[in-house]
C-alpha cells in the first residue's frame, strides 16, 4: 500500500512536536517522570510549548483530513493519470492499529496478516519505550 504524500502531513507534524519535546528534555528544559507505568512530560520552555502545540495540531489535521475525505482524494484514479472506471473493483484495503496500555500492546486489524505487522510494531514500540525509561 503506497500511501500519497498529503497522508504523511499529520504524521510529520506528530513526529515534529515529538522532536520538539524530546530536544527540551536533552537540553533540560523539560522534565520526564513516571506515574504508575504512564510517562509523564512537563516543562515550560519554548520548545516544549511548541512540541505540545504541534502534537496536539496534528490530532486536529489527521481528523479534518478524514472529515473531508482527504485521505481518499483519489481513490478511482491510479497513480499513472489514466482515467479508471469506476465499475472496477477496487483493491481490498488492510488496516490495523496498535494501542500500548503502559508497555503491552494490544494490536488489532482486518486481517491476520495486518494484524502481525501491527503487534510487531507495537513491541518494537514498547521495547523503545523501556530501553527510554532505562536510560532517563
Amino acid at each position: 500500500m503506497r500511501l500519497r504524500p498529503i497522508i504523511w502531513a499529520p504524521i510529520a507534524v506528530f513526529v515534529s512536536g515529538l522532536a520538539c519535546i524530546a530536544a527540551a528534555v536533552a537540553e533540560g528544559e523539560a522534565d520526564v517522570s513516571l506515574f504508575l507505568i504512564f510517562p509523564v512530560f512537563s516543562g515550560s520552555s519554548w520548545l516544549f510549548i511548541l512540541g505540545t502545540l504541534l502534537i496536539v495540531l496534528s490530532f486536529f489535521v489527521g481528523f479534518a483530513m478524514i472529515a473531508f475525505g482527504g485521505t481518499e482524494a483519489d481513490r478511482f484514479q491510479p497513480a499513472n493519470g489514466e482515467a479508471r472506471s469506476p465499475t472496477a473493483t477496487p483493491k481490498k484495503m488492510a488496516y490495523g492499529g496498535v494501542v500500548l496500555v503502559g508497555p503491552i500492546p494490544i494490536a488489532f486489524a482486518s486481517s491476520k496478516k495486518m494484524a502481525l505487522f501491527v503487534l510487531i510494531v507495537g513491541i518494537v514500540m514498547a521495547i523503545v519505550f523501556l530501553g527510554a525509561l532505562l536510560f532517563l
